[in-house]
């Protein structure tokens, strides 16, 4: 799908995206890469990490692949290092990395739990402290917006409540709240935007794969107000907006991009039988206009 944007509004900018090299990660980085910046992938599996690295550059894209786990502060204060020493400095960092595996909570261990808790909130934050020193040093470009960016991926699923992922529900929780804190924090000190993404269920993907398989998948399109599954190309053009210009003036925002999804909720009663009903209600109240009088509404 063609892009909106014009295909330089990220040119001479440098994007560090954790766990860029699959799903929407990888989508976002080339969708940056496309869009004139330079990017680096972190993840865990080298063999990934490759052919991401591969696929970018076959498309004339600037790109390393940097393994480590955002977990350990060791690995993230490498890979941003690295990041900066390659490419000379850091002006986008993509929050990406994640983990989630359907279990009721019963059946869920502490140790499952933790651990969801570590990749998601632990890992986003331990990348923003490591990177904060890097973008303020290299987020001070051309243009209107002169600080650095961070970019959260987050869900929907803390919103309301969601079966089976008690874990990854309060870790995007805990990551919604490190993204308006710290955009309350270093945009006040710093001029760094911080702003989270919090995509639906988007098709192709890993976790859409892992997370719902292709018969459930059928069974809830009644759900989905737009009746379809997102696409990676619609993260990434959310993080196109974010990253460019023309979100400048966004800070501290988690932007839903899940086509409705969340605010939907299962029919309880057919739309024939609503019509039937309102025509009752209708007549009823032509009959008798003070029939709900205003005291009791």
């Amino acid at each position: 799908m063609e892009s909106p944007f014009k295909a330089d509004i990220l040119k001479g900018k440098v994007a560090l995206v954790t766990g860029g090299g699959s799903g929407i990660g990888l989508e976002i980085s080339t969708q940056f890469g496309r869009h004139g910046a330079a990017v680096a992938i972190m993840g865990r599996r080298r063999q990934v990490l490759d052919a991401a690295v591969a696929a970018l550059r076959s498309e004339g894209i600037r790109a390393i692949g940097l393994e480590g786990d955002v977990r350990k502060q060791e690995d993230a204060a490498r890979v941003l290092e690295e990041t900066t020493t390659h490419f000379g400095k850091l002006d986008i960092l993509v929050n990406g990395a994640a983990g989630n595996f359907l279990v009721s909570p019963e059946d869920l261990s502490p140790n499952g739990f933790r651990t969801v808790i570590d990749i998601d909130s632990v890992g986003t934050f331990t990348m923003c402290h490591e990177a904060l020193k890097h973008l303020k040093k290299g987020g001070r470009g051309e243009g209107p917006s002169t600080g650095g960016l961070i970019l959260n991926i987050s869900a929907t699923l803390h919103y309301t409540a969601a079966w089976y992922q008690i874990h990854a529900s309060a870790a995007k929780a805990a990551v919604d709240s490190i993204t308006r804190s710290l955009a309350l924090e270093w945009g006040t000190d710093y001029d760094i935007r911080v702003n989270g993404i919090a995509p639906g269920p988007i098709g192709d993907t890993p976790g859409m794969r892992k997370l719902a398989p292709g018969e459930m998948q059928s069974k809830s399109r009644e759900y989905r107000p737009l009746y379809k599954l997102g696409e990676r190309w619609d993260i990434a053009m959310a993080a196109l907006y974010l990253a460019s210009d023309a979100g400048k003036y966004i800070n501290g925002t988690t932007m839903v991009v899940d086509g409705g999804l969340w605010l939907s909720h299962p029919r309880h009663i057919g739309k024939e039988e609503v019509k039937k009903l309102s025509k009752v209600v209708e007549m009823k109240s032509r009959k008798s206009p003070v029939a709900f009088p205003a005291s009791k509404l």
